[in-house]
């Protein structure tokens, strides 16, 4: 999906509750570009929808004539979520997906825990897996688990919360899950998400992060920065913004303005001291 259309999609469903920031959105669509380009088909699930804020984006990634969407949730039967990690409601989740099935993609639903399904249920069809279930270490790896053995080769899993304070459990599951999945390493991660794929197409994915154009068409240029880091013995690409540059100040605002004006940059190709910003005109950098 292209950028503009997933603008205007988070904007429909910024009323919708839930923990689905618009730059994962555009994570999201961006992995569904590089599946597109790469003649990659298939299904999206998602464990924990919620009231549907990421599962309407998902289900508007699809080929209705070809893939469908599946997702899990416990919704009203609250008794089983352990870790308190959200609180669905099916009513709800039926009425915010009515766009989606309007266009034509399939919807299954499945109301249990996810710890009790199995891939013979649900398929071995999914280019997309999202699990955001419970976040205790057993939950989590639990879903890992079936999302391996559910997504096809090309396939990509993605993680929510992988290394949030608050949920230790997810990053307990994600490194168990690495330890006894040799075959799959970590690629990304920002966003509150991290991303799973098989080592042999790994590269596909992290060439298609690592194009600069391709990171600023989808959002992700100023004041975003790209970092490799070693984890779990493969390279990890991780989107950050510095903490000066999350500051509220004179400098980074004229920063801001300044790397967002097609203007200035192309005056400045012409003529590279046009357009710069000394520190004394722009004030602390909070560095």
């Amino acid at each position: 999906m292209n950028p503009a259309k997933v603008k205007q999609l988070v904007k429909q469903t910024r009323t919708i509750p839930g923990w689905f920031s618009g730059d994962a959105a555009m994570l999201f669509a961006w992995i569904d570009e590089i599946q597109k380009k790469n003649n990659i088909q298939g299904d999206s699930f998602e464990i924990g929808c919620h009231h549907g804020k990421s599962a309407v984006l998902l289900g508007s990634l699809l080929d209705p004539s070809r893939e469908k969407l599946s997702v899990c949730d416990l919704f009203g039967m609250q008794e089983g979520n352990v870790s308190r990690s959200g609180n669905g409601d099916l009513d709800a989740f039926n009425q915010n997906m009515q766009p989606v099935k309007t266009s034509g993609v399939s919807i299954n639903v499945f109301q249990k825990n996810s710890a009790e399904l199995t891939a013979t249920e649900i398929g071995r069809t999914y280019r997309i897996f999202h699990v955001d279930g419970g976040h205790n270490p057993d939950e989590a790896l639990v879903d890992l688990t079936l999302a391996a053995e559910c997504t096809i080769d090309s396939g990509i899993i993605i993680l929510d919360d992988p290394f949030r304070a608050e949920w230790p459990g997810v990053t307990e599951a994600l490194i168990r899950f690495l330890d006894q999945h040799p075959d799959f390493q970590a690629i990304m991660t920002g966003f509150n998400k991290l991303l799973l794929s098989r080592t042999q197409w790994s590269d596909m994915y992290v060439n298609a992060f690592e194009a600069k154009s391709q990171r600023e068409s989808y959002g992700f240029g100023y004041p975003w920065r790209v970092k490799e880091m070693p984890f779990h013995n493969y390279a990890l690409r991780v989107f950050y913004v510095p903490d000066y540059l999350q500051k509220k100040s004179v400098g980074n605002l004229a920063r801001y303005v300044y790397n967002k004006s097609e203007w200035l940059q192309k005056t400045r190709q012409k003529n590279p001291k046009i357009g710069m910003v000394k520190p004394s005109q722009a004030g602390s950098s909070g560095s």
